[in-house]
């Protein structure tokens, strides 16, 4: 399954939660109250693929509650196996002034009947320093209104699809092996994602060009780390970490990096500091 789709599963489980649980529609809360819910931060472990046809059950709880934040825990299962882990910090703030404000108490109370009993606070994401190594891929992305939600800023799971159109222009222009004559069709290779985690400190505006930074931080023997920098007009906006592996599509199971391909990944590795 193609890894942004999850994140929309996550944010459509998020909303059904407002509606169904918190007893608060998304359209009152946005349009009514004039509030938001941006995502913070996220991290998402992706345990096992999920196939055309399974049935993925996905199940959200509250992991903590501060100030103006809430940590959600969502899960997804496939006949009670575990698929996929995802960590949702989101916030909330007031559309009129883009600012992070108290929870109100009433939607505070509401969530506090989904605290976890005992959990206890799990770390915020690590992604990098946001430092872009003078070796790294660009690539330029107009913000469209395709991309952005009723507030004219891009709407999360957007910057996921936007993350994996940089790794297939890093493919088909950095590393010279495009996705489709080349990486899937001619030596049957995917490269699914094991763990994402992006950190959002800037919301992007429709109108806006996005710069995404792409470098490699660690090589295995068939898997690799990424780590992504979005800015605009160089002013830094997100940071991701993203841990992939390579795959024989035939068998589905994992597979040596080709040295060729190895060779022209090494390239952008950091120097040395």
């Amino acid at each position: 399954m193609y890894f942004p789709r999850f994140l929309e599963m996550a944010n459509d489980l998020v909303e059904e939660w407002f509606e169904a649980r918190l007893a608060v529609p998304f359209k009152e809360f946005h349009f009514g109250r004039g509030l938001g819910v941006p995502l913070v931060s996220t991290r998402v472990d992706f345990l096992k693929a999920c196939r055309l046809g399974e049935t993925l059950h996905m199940e959200l709880g509250v992991e903590a509650l501060g100030r103006s934040s809430a940590v959600l825990a969502i899960r997804g299962r496939t006949k009670g196996e575990a698929r996929l882990r995802v960590r949702h910090k989101v916030a909330i703030v007031s559309l009129e002034s883009r600012r992070a404000i108290a929870i109100p108490h009433e939607l505070r109370a509401r969530m506090e009947r989904f605290l976890t009993p005992g959990a206890t606070p799990s770390p915020e994401p690590a992604t990098h320093d946001g430092r872009i190594p003078p070796n790294a891929f660009r690539a330029q992305y107009l913000v469209r209104f395709s991309h952005c939600d009723p507030a004219g800023i891009v709407f999360y799971p957007r910057f996921f699809d936007l993350f994996s159109g940089a790794l297939e222009d890093w493919f088909q222009r950095g590393i010279e092996c495009p996705f489709g004559s080349d990486f899937m069709r001619k030596r049957n290779l995917r490269i699914p994602g094991l763990s994402i985690r992006a950190e959002f400190l800037r919301p992007c505006k429709m109108g806006e060009f996005l710069d995404l930074d792409l470098w490699v931080t660690r090589m295995g023997r068939s898997s690799l780390d990424l780590a992504l920098a979005g800015s605009v007009a160089g002013e830094l906006r997100l940071r991701v970490a993203w841990d992939v592996c390579l795959i024989d599509f035939a068998t589905f199971k994992s597979t040596p990096i080709p040295d060729d391909l190895r060779a022209r990944m090494r390239e952008f590795m950091p120097p040395p500091r």
